[in-house]
């Protein structure tokens, strides 16, 4: 999803594009000179994934040499910070990368130029988003970016750990859980060998997903109220709690790496994005990808979008020449999906090359029944509250009702306070 390193970009390319903007320069050349649009590129790739966005800004290059993109990749905990900065300062890149659930606090700041002439022209990929897709990048009938992935939860699993502890089919293949009896069978019979048969990883993405399938629900359908403290939440956090607590199958989550478990062969199961898929990859384990089974009567798996926007505003040229390169990106989903995505275009994923990814394929199975995070523009305050009451139930410092119902209450107490400061404009859940 995101990385950790950082690209060295050269000094004097930083300096034009921190300084000059959109630039035209004239090709030195003999004869009528042409220009060379310069464009900038931000996003938060800094890791293994870094080097295909590199080559996809490479081959785009080479085939237009009309236009020049360069790119700036940052720390993912830095990223938002600085891109929302220098965008209200009037100095942001002409083409940047917003997740899905970020979207609406961009939008509002006016941060995202109004895409839909663009769509409309020639009917551009008419039909080739999920309706459900394509609505988190639409604002009032206007579409302000372009999705390009879908990155879902699913289930990785060790095949290995799978066969010694018998779980598997009539052909002797190992058969990953697809409901509650399954999962909770799995990791009896893989405690059972002395390792761990499943351990909770990024605490949000598994509880939001456990969640929305036990039924609950977050947000009042116009937004403006939190409803954390759900039934359908309380309950299924509950029944996360008791694995830990009252069963004592799951480990809780102070202490310990799970992804280091996990990649060390001792761990039988982890619900995960599937931005992992290259990480536990070059692990040396068998490797299993399943979708999340379902542990409620609903199905559901979170998910998520990067999502292609422009800064509005920009000159016709460079307006053009940015709209022909996030065509380019969108275009170019299959050698995105090699990263660890699911492309967002629907043709792309009929192909048989993408049929040829089975770890992708599977996790893209699962997007009919998926959903995006809140579409809120408080949801960095919503995300730190729900960590928050989450982390202390499952390390047993707290009730799931009480703990959910007063983070609830410090969310409204949020949006209240974003109510005033910016109108009554209602939230988009």
């Amino acid at each position: 999803m995101t990385g950790r390193a950082r690209l060295v970009v050269p000094g004097i390319v930083l300096l034009c594009a921190f300084i000059g903007g959109a630039v035209l320069r004239p090709w030195t050349q003999s004869g009528s000179p042409p220009k060379v649009t310069e464009l900038r590129w931000w996003n938060m790739f800094a890791g293994p994934d870094g080097g295909r966005t590199l080559g996809l800004v490479k081959k785009f290059n080479a085939a237009h040499p009309d236009v020049r993109v360069s790119m700036q990749r940052m720390d993912a905990g830095l990223y938002y910070n600085k891109l929302f900065v220098a965008g209200l300062a009037g100095r942001g890149p002409e083409i940047f990368v917003v997740h899905a659930d970020v979207l609406p606090r961009f939008e509002r700041a006016g941060l995202l130029e109004d895409l839909e002439p663009d769509f409309n022209q020639h009917g551009w990929a008419k039909g080739d988003f999920d309706p459900s897709v394509l609505a988190v990048v639409t604002f009032r009938g206007h579409r302000r970016a372009v999705p390009w992935d879908i990155h879902p939860l699913g289930l990785y699993y060790n095949a290995e750990l799978f066969r010694r502890a018998g779980l598997v089919d009539e052909r002797g293949q190992p058969r990953p859980p697809t409901d509650r009896t399954e999962f909770l069978t799995a990791i009896r019979k893989i405690n059972e060998l002395g390792e761990k048969g499943f351990a909770f990883s990024w605490l949000r993405t598994n509880l939001l997903t456990i969640m929305r399938q036990f039924g609950g629900r977050l947000f009042r359908e116009d937004g403006r109220r939190c409803t954390l403290d759900d039934p359908g939440n309380i309950e299924a956090l509950q029944f996360c709690a008791d694995l830990i607590h009252r069963e004592h199958l799951v480990g809780a989550p102070q202490g310990g790496d799970p992804f280091a478990g996990f990649r060390q062969g001792h761990i039988g199961m982890i619900m995960e994005g599937i931005w992992m898929i290259a990480d536990f990859g070059r692990a040396d384990l068998d490797l299993g990808v399943a979708p999340a089974p379902r542990l409620g009567p609903v199905p559901a798996v979170w998910m998520n979008s990067h999502c292609l926007a422009m800064r509005p505003g920009l000159p016709p040229l460079v307006r053009e020449a940015a709209w022909k390169f996030i065509r380019f990106l969108s275009e170019e989903g299959l050698d995105w999906a090699g990263a660890g995505q699911i492309p967002a275009r629907i043709s792309l994923r009929q192909t048989p090359a993408f049929r040829a990814m089975p770890a992708q394929a599977a996790f893209a199975s699962q997007i009919g029944h998926g959903f995006y995070p809140p579409r809120v523009p408080i949801s960095f305050e919503f995300s730190a509250e729900f960590d928050l009451a989450v982390e202390k139930v499952l390390r047993g410092e707290a009730e799931p009702g009480p703990a959910l119902r007063e983070a609830a209450a410090r969310v409204n107490l949020a949006l209240e306070r974003d109510r005033k400061a910016h109108g009554s404009e209602e939230g988009q859940p």
